[in-house]
């Protein structure tokens, strides 16, 4: 059996969507497969793939108490957590097995916080029949839109109304200057779990939570670059305003020809910048060499 899940891209209402913001988010190129073999090994195998083909990770488990064989790490913890999790909530995907392998394949750099976890939990959920939600807020914690890139064919808006059945709708976004947009990885990943820890919902009023889906609204609508930077400005401001932190251009890009807005989690990760074909070459210079092209990303619109 083979699954695949795509990784994600906020573009925004971070932080806000875990407080019910309506949230604009963007399924990516690259995801990971995930390959399901029955055996008669009498353990549970996993070996996980990087983008390069190189395996980073592999490990056995005891089939009934998925307790690893050789050595635990965090890693492993993490995975005897899911797989417990989906033992508990769908008995039978376990059900008459000698033994299972499974081997995850990534398309992406794990450092670059596109979905390593989120794109693993989908293909699991994908595998066992388990409401993938429900298996991340047992498991991961997190708003969810994540989740439900990983199984979208295109741009979507979330909307937290449950934690177990979000509000999803698709939407068109495919700007047609798109060409001046590009995502910078800012070469460190950020801990998205810790940054959710650590996020003062208090911070986050009704009136905030409006203007946010007010701007998510205007990022959809946005005709021209111009507007899309303008927006860009005023979502960071907020944002800052919410988390009482420097935008990050203010921050690190003060003379970039510009305006860059940062993406999920603050302080990692990639930022999205919109300018001009000269944005690689600032951003290479400043040390920051993975800027991707948007199209090059992102899937266009059919």
């Amino acid at each position: 059996m083979k699954f695949y899940a795509s990784g994600k891209i906020l573009i925004t209402a971070e932080y806000a969507v875990l407080g019910g913001a309506k949230a604009l988010a963007i399924p990516t190129k690259l995801g990971q497969s995930l390959k399901v073999s029955k055996t008669n090994s009498g353990v549970l195998s996993w070996e996980s793939i990087d983008e390069s083909g190189n395996t980073w990770y592999t490990k056995t488990f005891d089939i009934n108490t998925f307790s690893p064989l050789d050595g635990d790490d965090v890693v492993s913890q993490r995975l005897q957590q899911l797989f417990i999790e989906l033992r508990k909530e769908n008995p039978a995907c376990w059900k008459d097995l000698g033994g299972i392998s499974f081997v995850t394949t990534l398309e992406f750099n794990r450092s670059w916080g596109l979905g390593s976890s989120s794109t693993l939990l989908s293909l699991l959920s994908q595998w066992s029949g388990v409401n993938p939600y429900l298996l991340q807020q047992n498991v991961f914690g997190g708003s969810g839109y994540d989740v439900a890139c990983a199984t979208a064919t295109g741009a979507l808006l979330y909307e937290r109304t449950n934690p177990l059945q979000p509000k999803i709708k698709t939407v068109d976004f495919d700007p047609v200057f798109k060409d001046q947009l590009f995502f910078v990885h800012l070469n460190q990943k950020q801990d998205s779990q810790q940054a959710v820890a650590a996020f003062d919902n208090s911070k986050l009023t009704t009136s905030k939570i409006n203007e946010i889906n007010a701007l998510t609204a205007a990022f959809l609508n946005a005709q021209n670059a111009s507007l899309f930077q303008e927006l860009m400005h005023k979502h960071e401001a907020l944002v800052g305003r919410i988390l009482d932190q420097k935008p990050v251009q203010q921050r690190y890009f003060r003379d970039y020809n510009g305006t860059i807005k940062s993406l999920g989690a603050w302080g990692g990760d990639f930022v999205l910048a919109c300018g001009a074909t000269t944005t690689p070459a600032y951003f290479a210079k400043k040390g920051f060499t993975t800027c991707l092209a948007y199209s090059s990303l992102i899937n266009a619109v059919s």
